[in-house]
């Protein structure tokens, strides 16, 4: 197989549409991990699911990546705009995929837009809708027993802001919702608005704290809340982490009221330790007189600091003695603090897999909290980032081209962008009424390649497990000419 070195060497041809990773999908310019610390299981069926963006790559969006930094699936043409949350969840008892596209107000951190769930070919399922006609922000879409869904909403409203210091100029307040409604049809199950339940005044981000929170407009709503997390338990109450109050809140799935906050102004419990702006509150455990979650401790905002790095926390709540209690922390390797973004993901096996949000990185920690994968994403964040299985079979046609070298030497490449289940590839010489087997290939990356010396035509098999043939190419002719 042709080295990725190689590719990136020919980055600068002509021929190129994006950056020459790919021959046979020039049109694909996926993000680089640089990975520091590599992981034991790199070609395991545990795949990376990220969305980086920046304004530093050509190709933001939804990417599945082994965790050697390998491609497996680049979602350009399937999610557009900014993608976030993207990872695999279940919906109507299939392992689907989930992530929100749509836009991003980098000023709030906040957007509109839709969530997409695609299922194992990357067709669409489902475009899912809230409910009181209200557009879904970028941060939570989180699918409770495959059928319904939580999201964050945001919606600029006219309000006098007069007792927290605002003018008569001033009347643009950013007012948090957040909703569970049904997936398919879009029924309203529960909503709830911060403003009819908390002061404004408890916010960390003050009106007029910057230009974007000065309240003058509809596009420089005073972001007092910031909600960016929603789960729900067993009996019917909701976990929601407000960013801006820096609180985790326990909700009354039947009265709306507040049952428990930790954090913040007003917490139920107390604490020997620090934590703010906070992402990604789960429930882990219940009983009548404990709650273990878990969550993303950012610590930091850039202009306030709690602690000087970030790190993944789960809490033990004791409702007898009214204290929470850190059970694990995992803190950032290379010291990394997220002002912004950011996760923390409890897998199975008691690992930790966190995305450093802003900080633009990844990290598995094993069950002693010892960091076991590390990488960097080249030149852009990802807003969340997940580890999980994955079978992935496409429904589009794999990708084969044909290069003739100076030396008359034939160049096959061939690639099947979200496939999970090739083995090997075979490729054969096209003919009239027949064709010509030329050779098989271990499948080991992305893109798999095959040296031959007769310039014809050419078509390659995706071979699966038993020599079971998953998919065929069309057929190319080598016409393209490179220079190596």
């Amino acid at each position: 197989m042709v080295p990725l070195s190689q590719y990136l060497l020919l980055a600068a041809l002509p021929f190129t549409i994006a950056d020459g990773q790919y021959r046979s999908r020039p049109d694909l310019a996926p993000p680089k991990l640089n990975i520091t610390v590599p992981a034991p299981d790199a070609n395991g069926t545990e795949y990376v699911f990220i969305a980086p963006y920046s304004e530093s790559i050509q190709q933001g969006g939804a990417y599945i990546y082994r965790k050697d930094g390998d491609l497996v699936w680049s979602g350009i043409g399937y999610y557009e705009g900014f993608v976030g949350n993207f990872h695999v969840t279940t919906y109507h008892g299939e392992t689907v995929l989930q992530g929100f596209h749509g836009t991003i107000d980098s000023s709030h951190g906040e957007g509109f837009g839709q969530h997409l769930i695609l299922n194992h070919n990357y067709e669409h399922v489902v475009s899912a809708k809230t409910g009181n006609h209200r557009i879904p922000s970028i941060h939570e879409f989180n699918v409770i027993d495959g059928k319904t869904a939580l999201v964050e909403i945001y919606i600029p409203t006219l309000a006098n802001l007069s007792a927290y210091g605002g003018n008569a100029s001033q009347k643009w307040i950013g007012d948090g919702l957040f909703q569970e409604f049904d997936i398919e049809t879009g029924e309203l199950i529960f909503e709830w608005n911060s403003l009819d339940h908390v002061n404004p005044s408890d916010s960390l981000i003050t009106l007029n704290s910057s230009p974007s929170e000065s309240g003058l407009s509809a596009t420089q709503t005073w972001d007092y809340i910031h909600l960016n997390s929603v789960d729900k338990d067993s009996s019917g109450n909701y976990l929601l982490s407000s960013r801006h109050f820096s609180t985790i809140f326990k909700i009354n799935g039947s009265d709306d009221s507040i049952i428990w906050q930790l954090g913040g102004n007003h917490s139920t419990f107390t604490y020997n330790f620090t934590f703010g702006f906070q992402h990604h509150a789960r429930w882990h455990h219940q009983s009548e007189t404990t709650e273990i979650i878990s969550f993303f401790d950012n610590s930091g905002d850039g202009s306030i600091t709690f602690n000087n790095v970030s790190r993944a926390l789960i809490v033990e709540l004791d409702h007898t003695t009214h204290t929470a209690t850190i059970l694990r922390k995992a803190t950032a390797p290379y010291n990394l603090q997220a002002a912004s973004q950011g996760n923390a993901q409890l897998l199975p096996n008691d690992h930790i897999f966190v995305n450093w949000g802003s900080a633009g990185a990844i990290t598995e920690f094993d069950a002693n909290n010892k960091v076991i994968y590390h990488a960097f994403i080249e030149n852009a964040v990802s807003y969340r980032g997940f580890l999980g299985n994955w079978t992935g079979t496409p429904y589009e046609v794999p990708a084969i081209t044909a290069y003739v070298d100076s030396d008359g030497t034939i160049r096959l490449y061939g690639s099947w962008n979200g496939d999970t289940e090739t083995k090997e590839w075979r490729f054969y010489r096209a003919g009239e009424g027949n064709s010509t087997f030329l050779g098989a290939v271990e499948r080991k990356s992305f893109e798999t390649s095959l040296l031959w010396v007769d310039e014809r035509g050419y078509y390659a098999e995706a071979v699966g497990v038993g020599g079971r043939v998953l998919a065929k190419t069309h057929s190319v002719v080598a016409t393209k000419y490179i220079s190596v």
